[in-house]
């Protein structure tokens, strides 16, 4: 096997349909300037087999270097073990040719493609990449919300849930730039009272839609006051990603995130997808509690998303 440098188009003509669209080189261009340079890489044995994309920062080679996951990309879904394993050694030995300190690949929790997540996990241990942070993912299974949904939630969900019912709440999608920029603001709003910067500006999050299928939310109250927001990415074809969501300060007595979380799931329902990834309540391992123990008590699954690094130097 062999491992090749190629330019984006190049990339893009072998690699077309990426498991999930934070690895499409479409992607990695549009973000090309919070990197010194993105690398596209190809691996191929007779044929090709395997592409990856990654960015360098600070002398390291990262992927992703600005997407929630990365890793490798398959051209079928069936590769095999030894293809995943000799691509991943290549990479190594390319990475030192290229006098990097070091390679990190986050990988998408196993919700992802379990069979491939998990022979990459394998591959890489193996390879002596060291796990350097364990981020707990927690997703939603949208086969569990039907009828008996308010029987499986935690019942401090459930009664914050009938609290939020009788708040008499809108939930309503938008459909102008106008409506998406307030839902945008609505989240910038709440993680400003909590000091918690947002990663994207509105302009950051409104050109990356241009690229990636996004739905964006607004819940009104009684009184016609938008009051909280969510910004949902279609990360695959049957998963999406709550890439933001949040309340304004002030109205969390009538409950509506846990109004806006049920409506979100039913949407998703209604539109045929299979999982609601609600993202991670970790930073680098580091666990927020309080949002740790919200996104569990809506009935959600939780997966580790695995960070290996390796030092070459």
């Amino acid at each position: 096997m062999e491992i090749l440098e190629v330019k984006s188009t190049e990339y893009n003509d072998i690699i077309q349909k990426p498991y999930h669209v934070f690895n499409s080189g479409a992607f990695a261009l549009l973000n090309s300037k919070k990197c010194e340079e993105v690398i596209f890489l190809l691996f191929r044995e007779n044929k090709y087999r395997i592409g990856m994309i990654g960015g360098v920062k600070d002398n390291c080679f990262l992927s992703p270097f600005s997407a929630p996951f990365g890793g490798l990309s398959y051209l079928s879904e069936d590769i095999k073990l030894q293809y995943i394993e000799e691509s991943i050694r290549l990479l190594k030995t390319w990475g030192i040719k290229k006098k990097f300190d070091a390679i990190n690949i986050t990988l998408p929790p196993i919700i992802y493609n379990s069979s491939f997540i998990s022979k990459q996990i394998n591959c890489l241990w193996r390879e002596n990449f060291n796990i350097s942070e364990i981020d707990l993912n927690y997703s939603f299974d949208l086969d569990l919300f039907n009828d008996n949904y308010q029987e499986i939630i935690w019942y401090n969900a459930r009664k914050n849930l009938k609290i939020a019912f009788d708040g008499h709440f809108s939930f309503i999608e938008c459909i102008t730039g106008a409506e998406k920029e307030m839902a945008y603001d609505i989240i910038l709003k709440n993680r400003e009272s909590r000091g918690f910067p947002l990663r994207m500006t509105w302009s950051q999050v409104n050109e990356t839609t241009q690229l990636i299928k996004a739905d964006f939310f607004i819940l009104y109250n009684q009184d016609k006051v938008p009051v909280a927001s969510a910004i949902v990415f279609h990360v695959t074809q049957t998963i999406v990603q709550v890439v933001y969501w949040g309340d304004l300060p002030g109205y969390s007595a009538n409950r509506p995130m846990n109004f806006l979380s049920f409506k979100v799931f039913e949407y998703y329902k209604t539109a045929g997808k299979k999982i609601v990834d609600i993202g991670p309540s970790t930073e680098n391992s580091v666990p927020n509690y309080g949002l740790a123990e919200f996104k569990e008590s809506l009935a959600c699954t939780i997966d580790p998303k695995l960070k290996f690094s390796i030092n070459l130097t």
